[in-house]
């Protein structure tokens, strides 16, 4: 395993890239949780128990849409990093 922290000699920004870091991983656990509580692999099966009415529309399709927004926000900070990493 690399350490992404190598070459970095800044301790603000080892700061600043682990809580990015920290960011990502706690929005991957809320995505768990909402995978977890209707018993689900991914959003798509969310949907799929959706239509075939195997769990309330409410609130499970809020969850589903907070899959997709956690997702985006989640690529949003990976390409955060990447510039982070770039600009070092």
């Amino acid at each position: 395993m690399s350490d992404i922290f190598s070459g970095i000699d800044d301790v603000s920004a080892k700061k600043e890239l682990a809580d990015m870091i920290r960011e990502i991983t706690l929005m991957k656990v809320a995505i768990d949780n909402i995978k977890n509580s209707y018993d689900v692999s991914d959003e798509n099966a969310l949907l799929r128990k959706i239509k075939k009415g195997l769990v309330p529309e409410h609130p499970a399709y809020e969850g589903y849409l907070s899959i997709l927004h956690i997702r985006d926000y989640i690529a949003h900070y990976r390409l955060k990093i990447q510039n982070f990493m770039n600009e070092l």
